[in-house]
């Protein structure tokens, strides 16, 4: 092997290392803004919200009547 493909190969591991800690950090800031940014314990990150009842969600839903049947 060439040494101009040896370093072609290390530069190129160090980059996709160099840009997996950059995704990293920003999920961390991601995730400390949001937590800095919450109103009460409503969080992007969780499955649901507590508190938060079915019903409300039908309403919500710009398919959903007031029954609660959907329209097809």
């Amino acid at each position: 092997m060439d040494l101009y493909t040896i370093v072609f190969i290390l530069v190129a591991i160090l980059v996709l290392i160099g840009l997996g800690l950059f995704g990293l950090i920003i999920i961390k800031l991601d995730k400390w803004i949001d937590r800095k940014d919450r109103v009460g314990n409503q969080s992007i990150y969780k499955e649901g919200i507590k508190g938060r009842s079915n019903e409300s969600m039908k309403e919500s839903l710009p398919f959903a009547r007031r029954d609660g049947t959907t329209s097809s």
